[in-house]
């Protein structure tokens, strides 16, 4: 028998860990945990938390669902061949089940970070003990196939030869700068006084940053989550947010220096993110029931109506009924017309195809962006009536696994699943909405005059001496500080990183479509240019356009992680007993 099969995982956050963890699982109860080396790689050294759940950074960045949902299982104890493990409790086990009832808790993202990484060491530092597992804080560029079907995997000062499987989950990778910024980088390179931030964390960068005084302007390209934690963060060096009233979250910012116009967001369209529901009282009015979901799944996860689809219709028509029934039992609504099921289904198909639909029953979008956002703060907390369009949003929210479980993997035409990817994109103003808190920090700092929200829509942008100087009607700025805090889109035939151009010039991964990421199988193994199946599988955010929904942590702890454990068992099961049959021939 050969002597071991080696497997190596490249990129060890909350995915890469937990697939560790399930794929062990799967070898054990194959009873197959054996002839087996781990290698891992994790280029920052955080492993098991990553970059995104670094425990060392600011505690201004807040994770973005509740911890009421954060249903991370435990972890059982492992006893095996002389291997021990101990158990690891589940998130609630571990923070004591001290979750509030009143108003949801979204705790900085160090705090999840901690238990990812306690969580890991507990399960590696066993397997490096006896020898099943080495970790290497390197970057990997490039795989490459040797003979009899090995891998190498290379990094910039080793090669590491005979793979037997590679498992990427590589997470968020750079993309080619866009010309705007390329431009805006020569800018700062040819001017004294003035900084560009093209990565938005660690934000000690921004706040280290020689330039960043009481009399700045920064300017923040984005208006979203990312905005969110650089404007508390550097509203907290300059002031502090003292709470009015425990139960909506309202506050005061209260700065200790003289400042104004100190943040300047901007973006496309200008629209500020919609809160989620304050607690899991008001969360209920939009959740849906068993049986809605149930026949959800039913009528979007027929293959056959996938097969046949040419637009996303059958996934409209199935969504809409579920909330429009929702909308007409709220408490509250504003449904001024005293619209009736069927009228509400369509406006509720065409605003999602289209959200500057103008109805009176949903916001407008010509409404200042300060009062938007304290609108959806008092229907978030219950003091207001519900929008239909704030309704639709937390509706799709909470049918959002159940999209991801049936349309991964799915039978439809890549321009259709492309087209349901964006609609979910387009919906995330409203389901990946921040905590109430946030956006009463927004409120906040705009009435204190240290948030400008005067160009936060689309306003034009032109370089000069001093920084930017933003134009919106008869209104000027000029920053001497710009952030980017857009994160960019998962099309693969955008990203720079050495180790996916390699692997697309060498033809071992293919794109689902021209704006999204990788073809895999149903266990996560990538097909090449040639649509044959690799010895090498993809998990996450690359794989969107297979998959949908892979951007959240709860979906690092999801099913299809453990379809691929699965799969890589019975092939290390397989090889076992190939091997046993080789030599007994």
């Amino acid at each position: 028998m050969a002597d071991k099969r080696n497997l190596g995982i490249i990129g060890v956050g909350p995915r890469g860990g937990h697939a560790l963890e399930c794929l062990v699982a799967q070898l054990i109860k194959k009873n197959s945990f054996k002839n087996l080396n781990f290698t891992l790689f994790e280029a920052s050294g955080n492993f098991g938390d990553g970059h995104v759940y670094d425990t060392a950074q600011s505690g201004s960045n807040w994770i973005n669902i509740t911890e009421r949902i954060l249903e991370l299982d435990e972890r059982k104890e492992i006893n095996e061949k002389g291997l021990s493990v101990p158990a690891f409790p589940s998130y609630h086990d571990w923070i004591d089940h001290n979750i509030s009832k009143e108003v949801d808790a979204y705790p900085p993202r160090r705090k999840i970070g901690k238990y990812l990484n306690q969580r890991f060491c507990s399960l590696i530092d066993p397997l490096v003990e006896k020898g099943y597992a080495t970790l290497h804080i390197e970057e990997v560029h490039e795989l490459q196939f040797v003979e009899n079907n090995k891998i190498n995997i290379c990094t910039s000062n080793n090669i590491y030869s005979d793979f037997d499987e590679i498992l990427l989950t590589i997470g968020h990778q750079p993309t080619k700068i866009s010309e705007q910024l390329a431009e805006w980088k020569d800018h700062v390179d040819n001017h004294n006084g003035i900084s560009l931030f093209q990565d938005t964390y660690p934000l000690s960068n921004i706040l280290s940053c020689k330039h960043l005084d009481s009399k700045s302007v920064v300017a923040i390209r984005g208006f979203g989550l990312t905005m969110i934690d650089v404007g508390r963060r550097i509203g907290k060096e300059f002031g502090d947010f003292q709470i009015e009233n425990e139960k909506t979250r309202k506050c005061t910012y209260v700065p200790t220096q003289k400042i104004k116009n100190l943040l300047v967001p901007f973006s496309l369209d200008g629209l500020p993110p919609v809160p989620k529901p304050l607690n899991k009282k008001i969360d209920d009015w939009f959740a849906p029931s068993a049986t809605q979901l149930e026949n959800f799944e039913i009528l979007i996860g027929n293959r056959k109506t996938q097969k046949t689809a040419e637009n996303i219709d059958f996934l409209l028509d199935a969504f809409a009924p579920i909330a429009a029934e929702i909308f007409l039992k709220l408490p509250k609504s504003i449904n001024p017309q005293q619209l009736e099921q069927p009228r509400i289904e369509s406006i509720i198909k065409n605003w999602l195809q289209n959200p500057t639909l103008n109805d009176p029953a949903i916001v407008s979008q010509n409404e200042s962006v300060d009062s938007m956002m304290n609108l959806f703060v008092d229907m978030a907390t219950g003091q207001q009536a519900i929008s239909l369009d704030f309704c639709i949003g937390q509706v799709w929210r909470h049918c959002q696994p159940s999209m991801y479980k049936q349309l991964s993997y799915n039978a439809c035409s890549d321009n259709v699943f492309a087209e349901i990817v964006m609609l979910d994109e387009s919906t995330k103003r409203y389901s990946y909405g921040p905590p109430v808190e946030a956006i009463q920090q927004l409120i906040a700092l705009n009435k204190a005059g240290v948030l400008n929200l005067d160009f936060v829509n689309n306003p034009k942008i032109e370089m000069v001496n001093e920084g930017w100087r933003l134009a919106n009607s008869n209104k000027l700025i000029t920053a001497n500080i710009m952030v980017d805090s857009v994160l960019d889109q998962p099309k693969i035939k955008e990203v720079t990183s050495s180790l996916v151009r390699n692997m697309l010039s060498d033809g071992m991964i293919q794109a689902v479509h021209d704006e999204l990421g990788v073809v895999t199988d149903n266990h996560g193994y990538v097909l090449d240019s040639s649509e044959n199946t690799l010895p090498i599988a993809l998990l996450g955010r690359l794989a969107k356009g297979t998959v949908i929904g892979v951007d959240a942590i709860l979906e690092c702890f999801g099913p299809r992680i453990t379809q691929w454990a699965e799969q890589a068992a019975n092939n290390h099961s397989a090889w076992i007993q190939m091997q046993k049959s080789e030599d007994n021939g």
